[in-house]
C-alpha cells in the first residue's frame, strides 16, 4: 500500500492503523485508563495555555505524525496554531515536528511505547516526550539535545520539570492520584 493510499483507506470497521513502509497495522483500542490519563494531561496541558497565552493547541489520539516511513498516533500531542492551521481540512497528519508527544505505557506495547517511539520521535526532531508508566509509577521527560533524548525519571511526590511548559506544577504522585 502506497502512503496516498493510506490516507484515504477505510476497510468499513472501526479499526485503527498505522502505516509502516508500505503495511497497515492495527492499533489497539486504548483502555478506559489509558483515555482517563489522555483526558487528565489533556486537560493540564490546555490550561497551561490558556493561562499564558501560547499559541498551542492539543490533540488527544487523533494527529497523526509521518516520520517519512511511518505513521504514530501519539496519546497526546501539542502542536502550534500555525500547524493546526496548515491542516485545514487535510488529513489529521503532520509532516514536521510537534513540540511534545505524550504516551502512555500500555502493558501489551511496553516495547513500542518506550523503546521504538522515543527512537523515532529523536530521529523525527520533536522536542519533548513524555513517556508515563502507571504500573511502574514512573514520569519520563525526555528532551531532545543534538538528536538524542537526555531522559529525567520522576516518581511519587518529585516535582516534575517540564521544557515546553515550565509553569505546569506535577508529581507522579497526583498523575497517580486521578486513576
Amino acid at each position: 500500500m502506497t502512503f496516498e493510499e493510506y490516507l484515504t483507506y477505510e476497510d468499513g470497521t472501526d479499526r485503527r492503523y498505522d502505516f509502516n513502509d508500505g503495511e497497515l497495522v492495527e492499533v489497539s483500542p486504548a483502555s478506559a485508563l489509558h483515555n482517563v490519563l489522555m483526558m487528565f494531561f489533556a486537560f493540564h496541558l490546555q490550561l497551561e495555555i490558556n493561562q499564558s497565552a501560547h499559541p498551542y493547541c492539543v490533540r488527544t489520539n487523533s494527529t497523526e505524525i509521518f516520520t517519512g516511513k511511518r505513521t504514530r498516533r501519539p496519546d497526546v500531542l501539542v502542536m502550534t496554531r500555525d500547524q493546526s492551521k496548515q491542516l485545514g481540512n487535510q488529513p489529521d497528519m503532520l509532516y514536521e515536528p510537534c513540540l511534545l508527544v505524550i504516551e502512555i505505557v500500555s502493558p501489551t506495547c511496553r516495547t513500542v511505547d518506550t523503546i521504538e517511539k522515543r527512537q523515532e520521535y529523536a530521529e523525527f526532531g520533536i522536542p519533548e516526550y513524555w513517556i508515563i508508566d502507571f504500573l511502574l509509577g514512573t514520569f519520563a521527560v525526555l528532551t531532545l539535545i543534538n538528536g538524542v533524548y537526555v531522559e529525567k525519571i520522576y516518581r511519587d511526590n518529585e516535582a516534575i520539570a517540564f521544557h515546553v511548559f515550565p509553569n505546569i506544577s506535577l508529581s507522579m504522585a497526583q498523575v497517580m492520584a486521578n486513576i
